[in-house]
């Protein structure tokens, strides 16, 4: 941080930079690649200021929204080559490459950026089919199945709708979920993300902490189309043990209190729960909540489960195509996706995962689930 600022005086922006309708620009010189330690955050480039560009250089394919703030949108410019929205390929491509593979940082004013959208009069989603999932119950192969049929940009759990879930849970306690501010806010940053509206966009949503998006994207945008995918927490809560090991499993629930929505902060305060498991599981029925609601409010979203999808395959993507209005004859390459470890490469590979030992659920815990 101390060597960016000097970075900042040395090279600019000065006060000019920041007017108009320009977007201001830098050139990574040290990319730290700490994803690890926090997700995106821009404090982990060495950034050199280049000077301002038009704020339709947003539009290039490779740039690529990497996060916001109260006052800007901040997007990256990543490598040419990379097919970054190859699901099969990248299967976390939005959270991880965005930043690894970033060459440049381009920063645009909130007004900026909402006014280039008015411009290009994106605005009622009807291009976009959103997954909202508990985690850990197939939704990355979900995503490689939409991913063969060619037909979609798959957006894999992209960062800006995890931020979007922060925002939104952390500021319930003054600010009604569904006031205008936020449901504009939604709506800007899915169209930034989706911002080719004669194109199809296929989003696996962030877990955890995105639970509010499950009865606020269609306000935002009516003619979204979503899904939401679930499995039994008896297999889902083991498997996030292994995803995260044992120190940050048990530290985790402490960390997440303060970032969902504040009616299941005051539930979970009423709620004794004594076991790190219940705790998980107390966070994960949360995320299930908002999905449950809707379907008493009378609202249809095609839900699917885990087990059904590896009982029936065939059966499953029939059903999804008949849904997004694809073609049958592409079932083929669907079913491609079931052959192969979509995790393939990565620490959540069934490979990796598969050395951790085997975690039990006791009795007391299972009935609890």
């Amino acid at each position: 941080v101390v060597l960016q600022n000097v970075f900042n005086l040395i090279y600019g922006p000065n006060e000019t930079d920041f007017k108009g309708n320009k977007a201001l620009c830098y050139d990574i010189k040290i990319n730290f690649r700490f994803y690890h330690l926090g997700g995106n955050n821009v404090n982990f480039f060495l950034k050199k200021y280049r000077g301002t560009v038009d704020v339709s250089v947003i539009d290039e394919e490779n740039v690529i929204l990497y996060d916001y703030n109260p006052q800007e949108f901040i997007y990256t410019r990543i490598r040419k080559g990379m097919e970054h929205r190859n699901a099969t390929k990248y299967p976390i491509v939005f959270q991880l490459n965005t930043h690894n593979k970033a060459v440049q940082v381009i920063i645009v004013r909130q007004n900026v950026a909402k006014e280039w959208l008015r411009r290009r009069k994106l605005t009622d989603g009807s291009n976009i089919c959103i997954l909202h999932s508990i985690g850990r119950c197939g939704s990355t192969l979900f995503a490689n199945i939409i991913s063969q049929t060619k037909l979609f940009h798959v957006l894999s759990e992209p960062y800006p709708l995890m931020r979007l879930g922060f925002t939104l849970g952390q500021n319930s306690g003054t600010t009604p979920l569904e006031s205008p501010e936020n449901l504009d806010l939604i709506r800007t940053v899915f169209l930034l993300l989706c911002k080719r509206e004669d194109e199809k966009y296929f989003i696996k949503s962030p877990v955890l902490f995105t639970e509010t998006l499950i009865s606020l994207v269609h306000k935002a945008l009516p003619q979204v189309k979503e899904m939401f995918l679930h499995r039994a927490l008896t297999n889902v809560l083991p498997s996030f043990q292994k995803l995260f090991g044992p120190l940050r499993f048990f530290g985790f629930p402490r960390h997440a209190f303060n970032l969902i929505p504040m009616r299941y902060r005051k539930i979970w305060k009423k709620v004794e729960a004594d076991s790190v498991y219940k705790k998980w599981a107390f966070l994960i029925l949360v995320h299930m909540h908002p999905y449950y609601l809707e379907c008493q409010a009378g609202r249809t979203m095609r839900a699917y489960s885990f087990e059904s999808i590896v009982r029936n395959k065939e059966a499953f993507c029939r059903d999804l195509f008949s849904y997004l209005d694809i073609n049958q004859k592409l079932l083929p390459q669907a079913l491609s996706a079931f052959s192969i470890d979509s995790q393939e490469g990565l620490p959540l590979s069934k490979k990796i995962l598969g050395q951790y030992p085997k975690v039990v659920l006791s009795d007391e815990e299972r009935r609890w689930v």
